[in-house]
């Protein structure tokens, strides 16, 4: 193999290893919305307990007023999370396929790589074939991954919108873009009641 076809072969297989870098980018990010997702679905868990465990306790009687307006407030928060949980699992979901999808398209870029070697290596018509299908292929499961991410902003938006609209009615009116949903009313557990 002369100088020329060895500098062909290395020009060859850098057009992957630029695909390789840019999804590696785009996987990084990904990843991070995907763990601040987790994150917040596990405060947001923590904080329904918290909520119920607070009003499962008998309040003080001096304090009976305060304690159904914190009552009221409290069965809106629950409602609110018990509302989107369902929607940002299916964000996660997404964005988990997401990563799955671009991550294998960078294994498939590598093995492009692989093959556009062999290809020049053998003079194979056949495996120069098959490195083009294997690097169409990645760039397939790039433009998914990124359909995903776009889908995954556009249900970001609508939970957001809900947790407002639905803050700001007091949880009067449910935003209609979120249905169908369903709201839990979380009842009060009294102690005399729970030993019976």
């Amino acid at each position: 193999m002369d100088v020329d076809a060895l500098i062909r072969t290395i020009s060859l297989i850098v057009a992957p290893a630029v695909m390789i870098s840019c999804c590696t980018l785009f996987l990084n990010g990904q990843l991070q919305r995907y763990d601040a997702i987790s994150t917040r679905m596990r405060l947001m868990i923590q904080e329904r307990f918290e909520i119920l465990r607070a009003m499962e306790n008998t309040p003080d009687p001096d304090l009976a007023s305060v304690s159904e307006t914190l009552e009221g407030i409290e069965n809106l928060r629950v409602s609110e999370i018990e509302a989107q949980f369902p929607l940002l699992l299916k964000r996660y979901k997404l964005l988990r396929n997401a990563a799955l999808m671009i991550g294998l398209a960078i294994l498939l870029f590598v093995i492009c790589m692989c093959i556009i070697a062999v290809a020049t290596i053998i003079h194979s018509d056949f495996t120069a074939m098959l490195s083009l299908f294997v690097f169409l292929l990645s760039t397939i499961l790039v433009f998914a991954g990124g359909t995903m991410v776009m889908l995954e902003i556009y249900k970001s938006h609508l939970s957001v919108r809900y947790e407002v609209l639905h803050a700001l009615s007091s949880g009067k009116k449910t935003p209609p873009l979120t249905l169908p949903h369903r709201i839990f009313r979380v009842r009060r557990v009294h102690p005399e009641n729970a030993s019976s």
